[in-house]
């Protein structure tokens, strides 16, 4: 009898201690946006805001679009040297960072709404670079397929791609980017780290972004929030959506389009075309459409050779917009 009465006892601790850890979690999320408030501006995009830092002077306007679970820390040596010839605009998409939640589901339609919505209430210079990793890529090609008037090229960094074979959850991680090898220095903290991040501020940085423009420290150490992972999640639970949507979009054939390709452990997570293939496909679908290879990296190819992603974005050909 003692023993059954344990049994409810353990699990409604067990209950009360994962709530007490995600009240803690959200405690540390606050305080740590009150010590670290936004680098940009709060823009109010249906009903709730989204987080906009630009910076840097040219055109075009270079817009950052990061993948699932990552965010434009992991473009900052990228960013850096883009400033000395474009403006610049990253952002935290719903649920991310300093943005708030947004309505689900997560899919890539609706957050290139969101993107068209916040650079148009924040008054963004056209025309549009687009430059997105992994998962970005297909917000980046929604927003392309739909605002042809205001982009003058796009850019993709290993892009996802609607045909890839998402078998498990372990292999839609590893085609979509969220790979532990590539990801790890960049994911933002959690749970009990981020308790104690807290307190240790910006003493509990990685030494590489230790020295990192004050913006991009914050950036590390505001995120991820659950609100964030809940996010993340239901981006990840919608990919079946989002590549219906994206199968249904249709590429300006006279938009300039330049797809990176990371040839670094790019094995495919089951049967079918490879990255490569896929890549090669996808910048065909341009009339300017033209395939380059990461030689020396895995998916962050932003961290592993950001000179190259520099040098697509400064090559890729501008179209007058129409």
């Amino acid at each position: 009898m003692r023993r059954l009465l344990y049994v409810p006892a353990a699990a409604v601790a067990a209950i009360a201690l994962i709530f007490l850890i995600q009240m803690s979690a959200t405690g540390a999320a606050r305080v740590l946006e009150k010590r670290y408030p936004p680098p940009g501006v709060m823009v109010p995009v249906d009903g709730y805001r989204l987080q906009l830092y630009c910076s840097g002077a040219g055109s075009p306007t270079v817009v950052i679009e990061p993948g699932m679970g990552v965010d434009w820390v992991g473009w900052r040596m990228v960013i850096s040297k883009l400033l000395e010839t474009n403006r610049v605009c990253v952002y935290d998409r719903a649920g991310y960072g300093w943005s708030d939640p947004g309505p689900q589901p997560r899919t890539a339609l609706r957050e290139a709404g969101e993107l068209d919505t916040l650079l148009s209430r924040a008054h963004v210079p056209q025309p549009y670079l687009l430059a997105a990793h992994s998962y970005g890529a297909y917000i980046a090609r929604i927003f392309a397929s739909q605002h042809r008037n205001a982009v003058a090229g796009v850019v993709l960094v290993d892009p996802s791609h609607e045909d890839e074979p998402v078998v498990d959850l372990e292999a839609a991680k590893h085609a979509h980017g969220l790979r532990i090898r590539d990801a790890l220095d960049l994911l933002p903290p959690l749970g009990w780290q981020r308790l104690r991040r807290m307190y240790n501020g910006e003493n509990a940085l990685p030494p590489d972004l230790r020295a990192a423009p004050q913006l991009y420290r914050a950036r590390y150490l505001v995120a991820s929030s659950l609100d964030q992972l809940k996010l993340e999640r239901n981006e990840f639970e919608s990919l079946r959506l989002t590549n219906t949507q994206v199968r249904q979009t249709v590429f300006p054939r006279d938009l300039p389009l330049t797809v990176i390709t990371a040839t670094r452990d790019s094995e495919p997570a089951g049967p079918g075309p490879t990255p490569r293939e896929l890549h090669a496909q996808l910048a065909r679908s341009s009339d300017f459409g033209k395939q380059i290879f990461a030689t020396h990296s895995g998916h962050m190819v932003t961290v592993d050779e950001p000179d190259l992603v520099v040098s697509a974005v400064r090559n890729t050909p501008v179209v007058t917009v129409r």
